[in-house]
């Protein structure tokens, strides 16, 4: 067993590895050091901002899993620091978000928290991620339509249908996760063809530790109250200061936007590159959600597409540690 994770554990390094390489190739060698000439020692200041945000959603991660069990005292902060980091890595260079940086965490901490508490808390921790994007929208429609020079109809229609979809999603998140997401999930996945037939079977010889997930999972929000909304909260804080990115990188280029537009900026981007969820690296998403966020708020698109390189460049920094960070001994 131990040598299939090792195995598993080399094969996440060596995908990350060969995804770099394709990632630097695609932004070019050239525009990576003429961005970082252009913007000088400010992409010092967003990378260690970068380090904050990955800090204080280590944080929210680990109050998930510190349920006061025995074997979550030994769960050390800097191992869920370093899951937190690698986990987005391999979540940014994979397609679908969330099919390669999940099951790498899950299987990095079962040794110490057992296969039923390491999948409740990244699927716990997954939950948290998601409610914050949706409240985080929700909380930048009004600041969007104050701020923006005469937004169109069509901009408007958008945004309304972008509040209802957020407080659906909302809703159906608590209402999913609390009754039962596990047993629904391999429900469904015994429908499907090629593995319908083995999920059948792992239903039958596990329903206990399935059960077993669904049970941590929904005592978080039913009896972990303070610990569940903690979470979300930190997980949300990380969003506010991420948006400090773009204040960094406009100023940098003379000019400079306010923090409401940076918060703007951020959920327009974050709100396209989520739709197309399945696109690699979010090539081609990423600047066309910054290409439309500023345009809305009349700035120069430009910029906005210069400015989403130089996240490219940021994601470049922290991807390359994130993956590194795998072949680290994980600390006890």
């Amino acid at each position: 067993m131990a040598d299939k994770r090792k195995l598993v554990l080399n094969l996440f390094f060596l995908i990350g590895l060969l995804s770099l390489g394709v990632m630097i190739w695609q932004i070019g060698v050239d525009v990576i050091w003429g961005n970082i000439r252009k913007i000088g020692w400010h992409f010092g200041t967003i990378i260690g901002l970068w380090g904050l945000v990955y800090l204080v959603k280590s944080f929210a991660f680990h109050v998930v899993i510190r349920d006061g069990s025995p074997e979550s005292k030994r769960f050390s902060f800097p191992l869920t620091f370093k899951l937190t980091v690698s986990g987005y890595a391999i979540n940014y260079i994979t397609p679908f978000g969330l099919l390669g940086g999940e099951p790498y965490k899950i299987l990095e901490m079962k040794p110490i928290l057992g296969i039923q508490k390491a999948t409740s808390s990244v699927l716990l921790y997954a939950m948290m991620h998601f409610v914050s994007h949706f409240i985080f929208w929700m909380i930048s429609i009004p600041l969007l339509l104050l701020i923006a020079p005469n937004p169109s109809i069509p901009v408007k229609i958008v945004l309304i249908l972008a509040a209802i979809a957020s407080i659906v999603l909302i809703y159906w998140s608590f209402t999913v996760y609390t009754k039962g997401i596990v047993n629904k999930a391999i429900r469904f996945s015994i429908k499907l063809p090629y593995i319908g037939k083995r999920m059948r079977a792992y239903k039958l010889s596990n329903q206990e530790k399935i059960d077993q997930m669904d049970f941590l999972i929904a005592d978080l929000y039913k009896n972990r109250k303070k610990d569940f909304f903690g979470s979300l909260t930190l997980e949300l804080i990380s969003r506010y200061i991420l948006c400090l990115e773009t204040v960094v990188l406009m100023y940098a280029i003379n000019s400079p936007v306010t923090f409401g537009q940076s918060v703007v900026v951020e959920s327009v981007q974050s709100f396209i590159t989520n739709i197309l969820f399945f696109m690699p690296m979010q090539l081609g998403s990423r600047e066309g959600g910054f290409a439309m966020a500023f345009t809305i708020l009349g700035l120069i698109a430009g910029q906005g597409v210069l400015v989403s390189l130089c996240f490219r460049i940021r994601e470049l920094f922290w991807t390359i540690l994130g993956i590194l960070l795998i072949k680290v001994k994980p600390i006890k």
